[in-house]
C-alpha cells in the first residue's frame, strides 16, 4: 500500500509539472503571438494609403473637376508619384505636374485638369511611395454626367 502512495505521490508531481509546463508553453505561445500582431500592425502603418481623394471613388459629378486632389496617409514623395487620367477607353487626359496642396503630414497630391472632359466614365490611375520606400498604387474612377 505505501508504494501506490508513493507511486501516486509522484504521479500527482509529475502531473503538476506537466501542467506547469504546459501552462508556461501556453503563455509563451500567447506573449509570441501578440508580439506578432503588434510588430505586423505596426510595421502595416508605415506604408502609405490613400484616405479619399477628390473626386471620390465612384462618384457622378454634374461639372468636370478642376483638379485631382488625393489625401494618402502619410507624405508621399513627389518625385516617386505619379497620376493619370484617361477616359474609360483608354484615351490620356492632359493634367498638370503634380504638387502637393501643403506641408502636412497627410498632403494632398494635387494634379490640375488641363484636358476637355467630356460626359462618361474616367479612371485615375495613381502612384506613390513614402518615406519608408515601399510603393502603393491603385486606381479611381468617377463619371462625368453634366445633366445631373
Amino acid at each position: 500500500m505505501r508504494q501506490s502512495k508513493d507511486t501516486g505521490g509522484r504521479r500527482a508531481a509529475a502531473s503538476g509539472v506537466s501542467r506547469a509546463s504546459v501552462a508556461r508553453r501556453a503563455a509563451i505561445a500567447c506573449a509570441s503571438l501578440a508580439l506578432c500582431v503588434v510588430g505586423a500592425s505596426g510595421f502595416a502603418a508605415f506604408h502609405t494609403h490613400l484616405k479619399r481623394s477628390t473626386p471620390s471613388n465612384g462618384s457622378t459629378l454634374g461639372v468636370p473637376p478642376k483638379a485631382l486632389e488625393l489625401w494618402f496617409t502619410e507624405k508621399p514623395e513627389l518625385a516617386a508619384t505619379s497620376v493619370t487620367l484617361s477616359t474609360a477607353a483608354g484615351a490620356p487626359v492632359a493634367l498638370a505636374p503634380l504638387s502637393l496642396s501643403d506641408g502636412s503630414d497627410t498632403a494632398a497630391v494635387v494634379a490640375a485638369v488641363r484636358g476637355p472632359l467630356a460626359p462618361g466614365p474616367y479612371l485615375i490611375r495613381w502612384r506613390t511611395m513614402a518615406r519608408d520606400g515601399h510603393p502603393a498604387r491603385g486606381e479611381l474612377t468617377f463619371t462625368l454626367s453634366p445633366s445631373r
